[in-house]
């Protein structure tokens, strides 16, 4: 039960951080699974264009920053191909990682230790713009990147 506390502790936490910050853009989700998980999802514009993005909380001591940067583009050739552009990012960025699932989803993930006594809800939102910050600068390169990898796959 400690676990649960824990989690809505965090979740409510957050939630009020918004609320007193009137950041009004996400759609809060409280799960019934077993991590008991609290997505809070939003978007983030970049570029002209609308990536979904959410931050988990769960039953663990870590929070999840994710942010989907293309769906189902980087499969196959076009990954091994981009793998070696993606690990140069994650060798250099210590606060961002990127991720390519098994569907070709290329995602940029912040993990944050976020436990009860530490959970800092302005450190989150930092993330997030941190993030955006990030994304402003590097957004076209990814994406040429890919799109220069995919349209020699297709």
């Amino acid at each position: 039960m400690e676990n649960k506390e824990l989690v809505n502790a965090r979740a409510k936490r957050l939630k009020d951080f918004f609320a007193e910050n009137k950041i009004e853009c996400f759609e809060i989700v409280e799960t019934k699974d077993e991590n008991n998980a609290t997505i809070f999802r939003s978007k983030i514009q970049i570029k002209g264009q609308i990536l979904p993005f959410a931050v988990l909380i769960d039953n663990s001591v870590y929070s999840m920053l994710q942010v989907q940067i293309v769906s189902g583009l980087v499969k196959g050739e076009a990954f091994t191909k981009i793998a070696p552009y993606l690990n140069e990012f994650n060798n250099n960025y210590r606060v961002f990682k990127f991720v390519v699932t098994p569907e070709g989803d290329l995602l940029l993930n912040a993990c944050l230790v976020t436990e009860d006594s530490t959970f800092n809800p302005a450190l989150v939102n930092a993330i997030i713009g941190e993030c955006a910050k990030f994304l402003e600068v590097e957004y076209a390169g990814i994406m040429a990147k890919i799109w220069g990898e995919t349209k020699e796959v297709q």
